[in-house]
């Protein structure tokens, strides 16, 4: 779907292909792709491979036996060894090369179901499938076959990046991220540390000994700059961005991880939906704010808030964490006569109102929500004038 990939870090955001994501966000769709999904995926592609490799394979087997055969010790030189065959490129027949293409054709369905590849895909790689949807008789030459085996085969190394990448960071988040007692990026970056240098951490690291032909590699080939370049186009605003070159998968997903990391972005797995999704600051989060397969018209955070006890539902959701806060602002405010009583009753009857509607539609982010309840939103909202703070310095009871 794509040869190489160009992308830039720009504070805590990521640019591809010209589009701008929080740091984090497309390694989390990433992690997304279940299991079960990528077994599907892995499948096909070894099924394709049967096709795209055969030539190949018989003739290196050819290769060896004939190395073999003509073995001799004594004679035996390795700086002159026979090359392997060069391929000729024959093509299959008609009916198994329109098989091969209607499963690459799936694979990339498959694929672009997810945000990442959606963002990361060549156009032209889908269009070029497409052009083999019918295999005609001319279609059937070297040259033609060539070029289709080399654009096929790029798929290769992005199935197995997902694969190095996902089971590796799930383990890292469900066995470190997500039992943290403070989450913060120097304890990201120690957690990550324990969880590399751990007796038992090859069971949980891609790598050829436990997955054949797979490797999280702790290596990764880029090229990266650090150019001056606009906060955005037009702002006038510049920034020192870091600009990246990779040409393969891993590098980028482990880029945008491990940098929004270090920026405060986590990654946690949702107890409801046992989906990933980034949470900013030190929230710990358990549920996310995507509609609940359950109940597509409502969040897995609002399904959780309709299931627990309130103490239990409450603990460690940044909303009512939100309210609370604005609760306490409305009660010290009216203690210190900056409001009277009847004017907290009718902020905080908003606060809950708004509280309300934030836990039950899933239009709201906790950051959306945390702007409205902040009191020069909240005051306005009840036509009440912010009152003066009777502290120096400060002018607004924000």
């Amino acid at each position: 779907m794509f040869s190489d990939c160009v992308f830039w870090v720009k504070g805590d955001m990521i640019e591809v292909n010209g589009q701008e994501f929080m740091l984090g966000e497309l390694s989390a769709t990433c992690m997304n792709i279940t299991p079960k999904e990528y077994e599907e995926i892995y499948g096909l592609y070894q099924s394709a491979k049967q096709v795209l490799d055969k030539e190949y394979n018989e003739k290196s087997a050819q290769w060896a036996m004939d190395m073999v055969g003509n073995w001799d010790e004594a004679e035996f030189d390795a700086d002159n060894l026979t090359d392997e065959p060069e391929l000729e490129y024959t093509p299959p027949s008609k009916e198994e090369w329109q098989k091969l293409n209607d499963i690459l054709l799936q694979l990339c369905s498959i694929l672009l179901q997810h945000k990442i590849f959606q963002v990361l895909a060549d156009p032209n790689y889908v269009k070029i499938l497409e052009q083999f949807k019918n295999i005609t008789d001319n279609m059937l030459t070297p040259e033609t076959w060539k070029i289709y085996v080399e654009t096929a085969q790029a798929m290769e190394p992005i199935i197995n990046d997902i694969y190095n990448f996902n089971k590796t960071i799930y383990y890292f988040v469900t066995d470190n991220i997500m039992h943290l007692k403070k989450c913060d990026p120097e304890n990201y970056a120690a957690a990550y540390f324990d969880f590399i240098n751990a007796p038992n951490a090859y069971k949980k690291i891609a790598n050829p000994l436990t997955d054949p032909y797979m490797s999280y590699d702790f290596t990764d080939n880029l090229d990266m700059n650090l150019v001056p370049r606009e906060t955005a186009e037009g702002s006038g605003e510049y920034i020192i961005a870091e600009y990246y070159h990779a040409k393969r998968l891993q590098p980028l997903l482990k880029v945008d991880f491990f940098k929004g990391l270090m920026v405060g972005h986590q990654i946690r797995r949702c107890l409801n939906c046992n989906r990933f999704f980034i949470v900013k600051g030190g929230y710990k989060t358990k549920y996310c704010d995507m509609p609940s397969p359950e109940n597509p018209k409502r969040t897995c955070n609002q399904i959780a808030f309709a299931k627990k006890k309130p103490k239990e539902k409450n603990a460690d959701n940044p909303k009512y964490q939100s309210y609370q806060r604005c609760i306490a602002r409305l009660t010290k405010s009216c203690q210190r006569g900056a409001v009277t009583e009847d004017e907290k009753r009718t902020l905080s009857a908003k606060a809950e109102e708004l509280y309300h509607t934030a836990m039950t539609s899933p239009e709201f982010t906790n950051e959306e929500f945390e702007q409205q309840l902040c009191s020069a939103n909240l005051y306005k909202l009840c036509g009440i004038t912010p009152p003066k703070k009777g502290r120096p310095g400060k002018k607004n009871d924000q």
